[in-house]
């Protein structure tokens, strides 16, 4: 990927080849016949469907924080007051409105996403270059454009389908599409991008580029929201037990350091290194989320663990000290301890927490940090999750130990710390294979353990979604600690966003709203 970013100044540029009118879709765009000519024009439009995911203030990872996870009972807002981004505690209490802000952005990003991978879907066929090279370049489009989609749909059901270039008034015609067609789409682009070359088979430069584990793993996803099981344990088992592209790390917080990142557990990142400061490849994210009162990191405090978190982990699982930063933390190279005391619930979010000696020389909105959004456990416990669903409990238990064992095995003594608030005290008892065959039973603890493992990586909603138990968990977290978040939760209404006014507006209602908003 490095490669890519040598060219993001084509990319950025290339911004401004797009006209766009207060009244036009922020989801359409008009497209240039004349460019789209040769491999290298396919090669940088590409790169600019890439950065759709990293634009500098409009960060797709920001986005994938605050909705996957401080919706649910894993995270709080946080940040300075109650007014502070109150777009995100509103999706917290769910008091949404369809002006909200974060939900707009959501929609914007994604479809920016998906209209740029349209552009080399369409036009690689008839590029001249290697033919080869523009048919990967064609299955990287559809990868990222099925994951664009995946998200769309688990959000806000049925969304405009829109997978050719069009003129925004064309755009402005297309009603929400049923959802199997949707579905439709996302499968068959993730099945075309499952033919992508292995995470091992790209060179160094592209080491960053879609590959076919995420095209599956984003397939056995998109399975397992539709309910769909055996198709799912189909594809995982093929990125399991016949591609074999990913291991695990021998160490749970090797996974946040700069060392390992794009790690051989890694089935995506977002890149986010910076090889030339003058050129704002870092992220922001990580300032985001970091403590406000200390020198060195002075963030703003959001996406904070809650204690229900907390303490849905085992005290002596090793896990803990790479989920949680704690007031009393001190990070090699610190002068002061950590000060959580803004914080609701006394913690920050580790895995997003930068130390300040690897941020120096850069600024703190070019952070030189990758976002890991997909890592092999995920993986592994979905494997676990659907082998159980489809009556094979005794198969589910070797995937869900090899998660767990990984953990136990992890050092509970974080080697980026000189000082630590807590450390688990683990024992030869700690975490223990699991033996439970029982079906129903066993379920709960596959949940249970991907709560733990994937903690504050953005997917919690997404799996109380997909279980249907989202209102049920909410409603229960808002009674146990007597809050509003989760308090107004709706079955028939809060299981998806509205569709943003704005664009409702500007396609004059062709854009039906969902129930409820």
């Amino acid at each position: 990927m490095r490669k890519i970013l040598f060219i993001i100044c084509w990319a950025l540029a290339g911004v401004g080849l797009y006209s766009c009118s207060l009244d036009e879709p922020s989801y359409g765009k008009t497209t240039s016949d004349n460019y789209y000519q040769k491999e290298s024009d396919i090669e940088q439009a590409l790169t600019g469907a890439y950065l759709q995911l990293r634009t500098t203030w409009n960060e797709y990872a920001l986005n994938h924080y605050f909705v996957g996870d401080c919706s649910t009972d894993d995270a709080l807002k946080g940040g300075g007051n109650d007014g502070d981004r109150a777009e995100v505690r509103d999706l917290s209490d769910f008091t949404i409105y369809t002006t909200n802000g974060e939900v707009g952005r959501r929609w914007e990003i994604l479809y920016r996403l998906i209209n740029r991978c349209n552009d080399v879907i369409y036009y690689a066929p008839d590029a001249i270059g290697n033919e080869e090279l523009l048919k990967r370049y064609a299955n990287e489009a559809k990868a990222l454009r099925a994951f664009g989609y995946y998200c769309l749909v688990t959000t806000f059901g049925e969304v405009p389908l829109i997978t050719t270039p069009m003129q925004p008034a064309e755009i402005l015609q297309i009603p929400r599409s049923p959802l199997e067609k949707v579905y439709e789409c996302i499968v068959n682009d993730l099945t075309d991008a499952s033919a992508l070359p292995a995470k091992g088979d790209y060179s160094e430069d592209d080491a960053y580029r879609a590959t076919r584990g995420f095209a599956k793993t984003m397939l056995a996803k998109t399975y397992m929201f539709k309910g769909d099981f055996i198709s799912a344990e189909t594809v995982l088992h093929d990125i399991i037990e016949v591609d074999k592209d990913y291991t695990l790390l021998s160490d749970y917080g090797m996974n946040w350091r700069t060392e390992y990142e794009n790690s051989s557990e890694s089935v995506f990142e977002i890149a986010n290194k910076v090889y030339d400061k003058n050129i704002a490849t870092g992220t922001n994210v990580p300032h985001f989320f970091t403590s406000r009162r200390i020198s060195g990191y002075q963030g703003y405090g959001f996406h904070v663990p809650t204690q229900d978190l907390y303490d849905a982990f085992d005290a002596d699982d090793p896990r803990i000290t790479y989920v949680f930063t704690q007031t009393g933390d001190r990070y090699k190279g610190d002068t002061e301890a950590q000060d959580n005391a803004e914080s609701p619930s006394g913690y920050h979010d580790y895995k997003m927490t930068v130390p300040a000696v690897e941020k120096t020389g850069f600024d703190v909105w070019m952070i030189s940090y990758n976002i890991r959004l997909i890592r092999y456990s995920d993986v592994l416990l979905m494997y676990a999750e659907v082998l159980n669903e489809n009556g094979k409990p005794g198969l589910a238990l070797p995937y869900l130990n090899d998660v767990r064992e990984r953990a136990r095995k992890t050092n509970p003594i974080d080697p980026r710390r000189d000082q630590q608030a807590y450390i688990p005290a683990t024992t030869t008892n700690t975490l223990p294979d699991i033996t439970e065959t029982d079906q129903e039973r066993l379920k709960e603890i596959i949940w249970k353990e991907r709560r733990c493992e994937l903690a504050m990586e953005g997917w919690r909603r997404d799996d109380l979604m997909r279980q249907k138990r989202f209102g049920t968990v909410m409603r229960a977290y808002a009674t146990k600690y007597n809050t509003s978040k989760g308090a107004n939760f709706r079955d028939d209404r809060d299981y998806l966003f509205p569709i943003p006014q704005g664009e409702r507006d500007k396609s004059n209602n062709i854009l039906s709203q969902n129930p409820g908003f």
